[in-house]
């Protein structure tokens, strides 16, 4: 699937491809739900592909080995099985970065140079990272790492250095909601609330509309312009909210807020007092896992919220 908000990233790719300017290593970071990995995968078979053009010609050998998952040039370092669990691991450990570093050691058979995909690179713990700071502080001089994060603050310093960074951005909306629009089916104001709902996601907010899933944010919206209004009281606001999964109704409060906060921002009261809030929901979201009594969280948070100047 084309995504607009990441042609930009691609050009610059394809620029330092065909001018012999790739570094050994590329930092692709954004928050989720952009099309990122998709994105770094294309990377990868276009550094793979025996035509070496952007986007990858899809029928060279190359090409071929790497779409059946045979490629011995073509490495992909993600969540593992667990050994000991029925799960996915929840961190990337040290054995990974060992067995890639022993693979890229070895004599190519296919492709020019050998590629890594890491994602999510953030994800790697202490030791791992430290393993990985060695190949890209001594990389093999046919090779090229592409490690995606959602959140590269959470990468070590050292390793964010020794990349090429290219950052990827939230479209605008007047980007979003038509492209939204067009993938969902929907109308642009389904796609706008969608987008609302999802933090400016483009892809979890198709999602949201493809599973249609909007109906709880929806719910929410009117059950706080009801609540500040005068509408309803904090208890039937609550009953109203009953359902909705406790992490992402204290997500989508602390977005309400967040939203409410940028739009009021000349008037310093109660732009205060909803950034006020917004803290508040964020903290409650990390007692969600805790005793703590979240039907008491949310009515003094759902008070607050309906004793705000309008």
């Amino acid at each position: 699937m084309n995504y607009p908000w990441l042609e930009a990233l691609a050009a610059e790719f394809a620029e330092r491809l065909r001018s012999g300017r790739m570094a050994h290593a590329v930092l692709l970071s954004g928050p989720a739900g952009l099309g990122k990995i998709e994105l770094a995968r294309g990377f990868l078979a276009s550094l793979l592909c025996l035509e070496e053009t952007w986007p990858a010609c899809g029928t060279c050998r190359s090409c071929q080995l790497l779409g059946s998952g045979a490629h011995p040039e073509g490495h992909v370092l993600t969540f593992e099985q667990h050994p000991k669990k029925d799960e996915l691991r929840k961190e990337l450990v040290i054995d990974q970065v060992r067995r890639l570093t022993a693979a890229l050691q070895l004599t190519n058979t296919v492709s020019r140079r050998k590629a890594a995909l890491v994602y999510p690179a953030e994800f790697m713990n202490a030791n791992a990272a430290n393993a990985l700071l060695k190949t890209l502080e001594e990389p093999p001089g046919d090779a090229v790492l592409i490690l995606v994060a959602h959140n590269r603050s959470r990468l070590p310093a050292t390793v964010r250095s020794r990349c090429q960074g290219l950052h990827a951005r939230l479209p605008e909306l007047d980007l979003a909601v038509p492209w939204l629009a067009q993938a969902s089916g929907s109308p642009e104001q389904a796609a706008e609330l969608a987008l609302e709902a999802a933090a400016g996601s483009p892809l979890r907010a198709l999602r949201m509309l493809e599973e249609d899933t909007l109906g709880p944010y929806r719910a929410l919206t009117e059950t706080l312009a009801s609540l500040r209004e005068g509408r309803c009281e904090p208890m039937a606001a609550m009953a109203a909210l009953a359902d909705v999964d406790p992490e992402l109704l204290w997500a989508w409060l602390s977005l309400r807020a967040a939203n409410e906060t940028r739009s009021r921002l000349g008037r310093a009261p109660v732009a205060r007092d909803l950034a006020h809030l917004q803290l508040e929901a964020d903290r409650n979201r990390g007692l969600v896992a805790t005793p703590v009594r979240q039907d008491l969280l949310l009515q003094d948070w759902l008070i607050q919220w309906s004793r705000l100047s309008a």
